[in-house]
């Protein structure tokens, strides 16, 4: 007599707790899928909070040659090829914006392409020389042309956070 006392006590308490369990898992399934654990991370540790997008960081450099620290995401276009030491992106109003990593301190997965990246470094607006214009062509697998290829946008990042492949998550 005493067990049938005790089993709809036990029953009351678990259909009492029901809907708090329930809402644990839900909002612990919930955040898994918000980016907990979405993106890789290259060289310095970046926060994934305040970030503009890349017309706004275009902005904020405007066309002085001077360097501004920034912060900006944006959708990965390229990748070297030869070892991920470089991604180009390409901002809403079509300026190409070239990336390169702290004194080469590290690389990116060749395959990042049309993923979306979070950046931290240094921008400016600048003049390539003829050289490493020619070389960032070659390392595309494409013709030099100096009317497209010696002005750019560069940002020397010192942290990259790039969205991991659907088949990661």
């Amino acid at each position: 007599m005493n067990i049938l006392l005790q089993v709809p006590r036990s029953l009351s308490t678990i259909k009492a707790l029901f809907p708090f369990c329930l809402t644990y898992i839900l909002l612990f399934t919930w955040s898994c899928g918000q980016g907990v654990d979405k993106w890789e991370s290259f060289g310095e540790q970046i926060p994934v909070e305040k970030v503009q997008d890349t017309n706004g960081f275009i902005k904020s450099i405007g066309s002085t040659e001077d360097s501004v620290t920034v912060k900006f995401s944006g959708e990965i276009q390229e990748v070297c090829q030869a070892k991920g030491c470089w991604m180009t992106l390409k901002s809403e109003n079509g300026d190409k914006i070239r990336v390169t990593f702290k004194d080469y301190g590290f690389f990116v997965p060749k395959d990042a392409a049309n993923r979306q990246v979070i950046i931290e470094g240094v921008a400016s607006v600048g003049q390539l020389d003829e050289e490493t214009a020619r070389h960032y062509a070659d390392d595309e697998g494409r013709e030099f042309d100096p009317s497209e290829d010696l002005k750019e946008v560069s940002v020397i990042a010192s942290g990259v956070l790039i969205q991991k492949a659907p088949s990661q998550l």
